[in-house]
């Protein structure tokens, strides 16, 4: 847990890695909405992979997978392996903005949540994000079988994802918003002393 912690606030103090984060994150975001996506989208009929439906119910997954040819499912396990790799660094790159910008807002809270190794639970999204796409693909793999718990859980781990994922990126950015405040302050404020007193004509 400790060398896990330490390797999440490395993201924070390396701008290679944190650069690296972000290239990997944002990298595959345009791989799975801009080229996978509507790819796959296209020889489905018109249904997006299972990942990219934030409403998508247990149903809806037997409902859609008779319109999988063996082309669309062979994307399907492309866009899984880059899948794998996407929440890991889309997880590294929020905790380095949330631990830069809390340790130039409040350098002892900081302290205090990396003595606590809590900067781990970033990484809750990732997990939920992972068991989806396990779920994901045991529903394809098996197809001609129901699985219906299987598909139910590849929903319930769904609203984990998106619900964990809300808040890590709300915790970053709002970090990040209130530095980049302090950061003006700080910057643009009037030197001590230098205020004109009121009583003076």
């Amino acid at each position: 847990m400790q060398r896990l912690n330490d390797l999440m606030l490395r993201f924070s103090r390396s701008w290679p890695l944190f650069l690296l984060a972000a290239l990997v994150t944002f990298g595959s975001l345009y791989l799975f909405t801009g080229v996978i996506g509507p790819r796959f989208t296209a020889m489905t009929g018109g249904f997006p992979p299972f990942d990219l439906q934030n409403a998508l119910t247990a149903n809806q997954v037997y409902e859609q997978l008779p319109s999988y040819p063996e082309e669309a499912r062979r994307l399907y396990y492309l866009f899984s392996a880059i899948d794998f790799a996407f929440p890991l660094f889309a997880s590294l790159f929020l905790a380095a903005i949330a631990a830069f910008s809390l340790r130039y807002l409040w350098p002892a809270a900081c302290a205090w949540v990396t003595d606590r190794r809590l900067w781990v639970l970033m990484l809750l999204p990732a997990l939920f994000d992972w068991a989806e796409n396990v779920f994901a693909l045991t529903v394809i793999t098996n197809h001609g079988r129901e699985l219906r718990t299987a598909a139910a859980m590849l929903v319930y781990a769904k609203l984990g994802k998106l619900s964990l994922a809300g808040l890590a990126q709300v915790l970053a950015w709002g970090l990040l918003l209130l530095a980049a405040i302090k950061w003006l302050w700080l910057r643009f404020r009037p030197p001590a002393g230098t205020g004109r007193d009121p009583r003076s004509p």
